[in-house]
């Protein structure tokens, strides 16, 4: 009877362990570890889209940009440099692209509908009262605050305008590029103040319109769906209180 018993746990011990290997492929793509980035102090950057400062020459470039939910490799790369002072914090993007298209002028029309690239913040860390910030290549912005995600009844808050947010690009024949200044004070709602903070969660989109209709989504830190909006799915941005090193 003892024997029978111990075939019949190890049996069902057996169907539980590949059961949860059966769960672990299904749900890999939720399962990624987040990326880290480990942001130094700058000395002083001009900004001026061009990205040919000392301090962004020295810092260390991201792992390129993967697929939002596949592990297909994008057709194009995209790298992030990030840099900080007391007062900002400095972003660096590098988008390899052989048709720059960008036409959209107006602040807040939905930058998305053409190539963008896209900034998203969660500097406590809680899910809740985020900021999204969006570009093209002339530098025209979209910039929003979500009180939560949309899975969670969030809504976005429009007019809200990223105070002291200062954003330029430049372009040449094989990439364009961005540069922000995004001041650290100005992500400040009902929390601890976020220059305190030793780190925030961070991401960056891209959007490509390969054809009018189907876009490309490419990020830094896959979420594991079509769908940015997942805090607990990006990746953290340390402060590091030294000067830029190359790493």
């Amino acid at each position: 009877m003892l024997l029978v018993a111990g075939a019949v746990l190890a049996s069902c011990g057996n169907a539980r362990e590949q059961e949860g290997e059966k769960l672990t492929d299904k749900y890999a793509a939720l399962l990624t570890e987040p990326r880290v980035y480990r942001a130094y102090r700058t000395q002083g950057i001009k900004l001026d889209g061009k990205l040919d400062d000392a301090d962004w020459q020295t810092a260390k470039p991201s792992d390129p940009f993967v697929d939002i939910s596949t592990d297909v490799k994008p057709l194009k790369e995209t790298t992030v440099k990030m840099l900080w002072d007391d007062d900002n914090l400095y972003i660096g993007a590098t988008i390899i692209e052989d048709k720059i298209v960008a036409n959209l002028k107006q602040r807040d029309t939905i930058i998305w509908k053409e190539n963008d690239f896209e900034v998203f913040i969660d500097p406590d860390n809680d899910r809740e009262c985020y900021f999204e910030i969006e570009i093209n290549a002339i530098g025209t912005v979209m910039d929003l605050m979500m009180n939560k995600p949309y899975r969670d009844q969030g809504n976005f808050y429009m007019p809200w305008d990223c105070p002291g947010l200062v954003v330029k690009t430049s372009r040449d024949d094989k990439a364009w590029y961005a540069e922000f200044a995004i001041p650290r004070k100005s992500l400040m709602i009902g929390f601890t103040k976020p220059e305190e903070l030793p780190f925030w969660r961070i991401n960056f989109s891209r959007v490509e319109w390969m054809n009018p209709e189907k876009e490309e989504n490419w990020v830094w830190n896959p979420t594991g769906e079509i769908d940015m909006h997942m805090p607990e799915r990006w990746g953290y941005v340390y402060f590091v209180d030294k000067p830029v090193v190359s790493e």
